[in-house]
This record gives structure tokens, sequence and C-alpha cells, in this order.
């Protein structure tokens, strides 16, 4: 029985060995258009209504920068948001660190995998992209909300040579804007590294109102170009 069943095992671990490399492309493909997919379904959401704008009205909606109570702008909203987070039951263990963009007056918790709910609360990295201070490109989306100062509602005011820092528990990483575009929402491209270098890519909906492009702003590691910290 042995002798009859070991020339078919044979015969079988050899085509396992000779379709290998074949199988191994056909899986990396596959994964590939996974993550692909998870980046279109992540940067779909950030056209979602959000909530502020569900709930306010036109002439609140319109505020300009004079007549916006500072607790609605950025250099405030941290604290806040961390209750709001807490009271949403997101806790530590989800929050990557912390945003801060001083030329906007921003300042947010970035939470785990950009999730409708969780860009519902504040700014979110994409899974399946970097993490801060690492090679690769660590990818963070938000809203553009309707209120002044509020989320990403001011990220196309950033300009190159502006800087963007991640806080995290033991590090801050400071990134230099290099780049600044007006995309489609198809162009998932914008989420992939180059391969040598520390990035950041910031993502929201442009325009404000009836959204049909995202503004994509992208930085390097600051000691990646020389730059004092």
């Amino acid at each position: 029985m042995i002798k009859k069943i070991a020339p078919i095992l044979l015969i079988l671990a050899g085509l396992l060995i000779f379709l290998y490399p074949t199988i191994k492309d056909r899986y990396e493909i596959y994964q590939q258009r996974q993550i692909l997919k998870a980046w279109e379904d992540n940067l779909q959401r950030i056209d979602q209504v959000p909530i502020d704008a569900q709930n306010t009205t036109a002439d609140e909606q319109d505020q300009t920068p004079a007549s916006v109570s500072p607790a609605l702008t950025g250099a405030n909203s941290a604290d806040d948001m961390e209750q709001r987070l807490q009271s949403k039951g997101i806790g530590k263990k989800s929050i990557e660190g912390v945003l801060i963009i001083d030329k906007i007056n921003l300042k947010l918790p970035i939470i785990t995998n950009a999730t409708q709910a969780h860009l519902a609360l504040s700014v979110a990295s994409i899974l399946h992209t970097g993490k801060p201070g690492q090679i690769g490109n660590y990818a963070i989306a938000g809203h553009r909300s309707h209120t002044y100062g509020k989320n990403f509602n001011r990220l196309d005011e950033i300009e190159i040579g502006d800087r963007i820092q991640v806080q995290t528990a033991d590090e801050t990483f400071t990134y230099i804007v290099n780049s600044k575009q007006y995309v489609k929402p198809t162009q998932v491209e914008v989420l992939e590294g180059n391969g040598k270098d520390s990035e950041i890519t910031l993502i929201t909906c442009h325009p404000l109102y009836k959204p049909t492009q995202r503004i994509i702003v992208k930085g390097i590691l600051a000691e990646n170009q020389n730059a004092e910290s």
C-alpha cells in the first residue's frame, strides 16, 4: 500500500514545488488588492457628512475666524476630545499619539483605524500604512468639519515648509511639508511610501461642501532633510 502511495505523494510534492512561485505571487496579489480595498473604504468614509454639520445652522457653518469661540479651535480641543473619546469607550490603547500643527492651531488625538465612528470623533490613521517615525508612509485621515478650526477644516491652509508633529508616548516626530496636491478619490496610490523615507500624509475632502476631490498634504521626517527639529 505504501509503495503505491509513495509515487503519488512524490508527484504531488513535485507539483507543489513547481507551483509554489505562482501560488505565492497570486497570494501577494490578493493581499495587495485587499489592502487597496481597505484604503478605498477608508477614503470613502472621509466624505461622510460630519456630525457637527448635521446639527448646526447655516450661520454657524459660515463662521469666520474672528467670530469663532476659542473653545472650538484646535488649541483647546485636545482635552475635550480626550474626554469625548473616553465617553465613547475609546481608551489610551486605541490612541496612537497626538497630531499637532501650529500653523492651523490644531492639536488632536490620533485614533487607530479610520472607521466612520472614529472619524466622527477625531482624526484617525489608515490601516496598512506606516507608523510614526518609521520608514513608510504614515497616513492620517480626517473630516473637513464645517465648524471653523475643527478637525481638518483648515488643512488647505498648509503650505510647503510648514511643520507637522506627531507626539507619541515616547517621542515627538517632526515632519516638514514637502507636497500639497488635490487628487481624485480613487487615487489611493498617494498612500504608498517611497520605500526609503519616513513620510506622513494627511487626507481630507475638498471642497468643503459637496466634495469631489481629496486634499493631500505630505511631509517627510525632519531629520531626513537635515532640518532642525
